[in-house]
């Protein structure tokens, strides 16, 4: 039914791609990649104001689906900014690799660099089912930091178009200080995709706005860690 409800999402103006995603058996989100045709900012959320709304509506006329709104996720065909350039000073996550490796037995690799130190996660390599294996080697990896507690919500790829290519789409669950925070992030892939899924990770845990190093001496105000 999935796969009809989203030929059905298809088939609107401006639609690029679509992936619906479920979590234990119901209906979790709605990922939409979009041509926005304005750059405005106040035209360019309308759009997707009247997008949702078109979507919401077409598979309540269609299959009959009462889909609450805030479950539909819109992604600008995938214009990505820049990313800012890190002040002198501030601490950094930076991808070194992220790889298979084949000797003794298969494994995905993950290896990040954060304040001159290495780290290195792994995970055991599963064919069917590749953007996991480097999420939970990435995950390995970044418990090492000692930044805080990271779990897997979902990994999931998006086909390509014309407008973009393949993409990897992930929701991480971020805990720290006895507070957690659900975070999506989103990546194209080049090819790459076990580098492609570490990047979309990296790009969830970059949208909190602060994360604290652990160490002997926090700092009063907490570093922003960035990532790339």
């Amino acid at each position: 039914m999935s796969v009809d409800a989203e030929k059905t999402i298809l088939a609107l103006p401006e639609v690029e791609s679509c992936k619906i995603i479920y979590r234990d058996g119901e209906l979790d989100q709605i990922y939409v990649s979009a041509k926005i045709p304005t750059q405005h900012p106040g035209e360019r959320l309308q759009f997707i104001k009247s997008l949702v709304r078109s979507i919401v509506g077409a598979l309540a006329l269609e299959h009959g689906w009462n889909v609450d709104y805030r479950k539909v996720k819109i992604v600008d065909s995938l214009e990505f900014p820049a990313p800012e350039k890190p002040k002198n000073g501030e601490p950094r996550i930076r991808i070194v690799a992220a790889y298979l490796r084949y000797a003794p037995q298969p494994e995905v690799r993950v290896e990040l660099a954060f304040r001159e130190s290495m780290y290195t996660g792994q995970a055991p390599y599963d064919a069917s089912d590749l953007p996991g294996a480097a999420t939970a080697a990435f995950i390995d990896a970044f418990h090492k930091l000692n930044l805080g507690e990271v779990t897997p919500i979902f990994t999931r790829e998006i086909p390509g178009c014309l407008a973009h290519g393949d993409l990897v789409i992930t929701k991480l669950r971020y805990k720290y200080g006895g507070s957690s925070t659900d975070l999506l992030g989103v990546a194209e892939s080049h090819q790459d995709l076990i580098l492609c899924t570490v990047r979309a990770c990296l790009d969830a845990l970059n949208r909190r706005v602060a994360l604290c190093w652990l160490g002997n001496s926090c700092p009063a105000e907490p570093d922003r860690i960035i990532t790339e």
